[in-house]
Formats: structure tokens, sequence, C-alpha cells
């Protein structure tokens, strides 16, 4: 479990991160990680980021979206999906690799970042 406190985003809260802390991971500040506040980050609000509501974006519920449940879909709990815990998948603790893994766009319910309040409401345990 890795616990963080996000400084200067509207609506977060000490929460918890699912998944793999090294780079291009969900728990990751770096860019293209789900902690990272830039462009395609999970702290991004912009296209394809994790808190952008577009298509694309992680507080999308359509195809591809963050807070899909289907193939594809952050919470998806199948190969590949972002709430998977095996190789390859969103929330799995190794490294992510191979052409199916997992590459985003972090859902809030993977990062935790919009709090564990919402993540009760909002996310499938």
């Amino acid at each position: 479990m890795i616990v963080l406190v996000a400084v200067g985003t509207p609506n977060v809260a000490v929460a918890e991160c699912r998944g793999y802390a090294g780079p291009g991971g969900p728990c990751y500040a770096g860019p293209g990680g789900g902690l990272y506040a830039g462009p395609g980050g999970g702290l991004y609000a912009g296209p394809d980021g994790g808190l952008y509501a577009g298509p694309g974006g992680g507080l999308y519920a359509g195809p591809g979206g963050g807070m899909y449940a289907g193939p594809g879909g952050g919470l998806y709990k199948g190969p590949g999906g972002g709430l998977y815990s095996g190789p390859g998948g969103g929330i799995y603790q190794g490294p992510p690799g191979g052409p199916n893994a997992y590459k985003g766009p972090w859902s809030p319910c993977i990062t935790g970042v919009k709090g564990p309040e919402w993540t009760a409401q909002n996310c499938p345990d």
C-alpha cells in the first residue's frame, strides 16, 4: 500500500494508490505515471489525463476510459485491464510490460487521487 498526499489539486485527500510505483505505473509521480500532473498523467485534467472526463480520460465511462468496466477500460478486471492484478494489469505490483499492458488512463479508482470517500462511493472493491 502506498499512501499519498497531493498538494494543490482540488478534491484530493490522503488516499491509497494501487499498483506499481516504478516508471509507467499508476503510483509513479514521473511522466506517464498515475500520480503525474503533466499531460497524460493521472493527475492531469486535460485530454487523456486521469482527471479528464472526456473520451480517453480517467473519468470517462465510455470505451477505453478510466471508468469503463469493459475490455481495455480502467475498471476492467480481466487481462490487460486497469483493475487486473496479473502481469500487464493496471494494479499489478510488478513493472508494466508487453503489448497488452494497461497504459492508462489512470482512473482515480486506481490512483486514489479523489480521496477515500469518493473511491468508496464510485469504485469497485
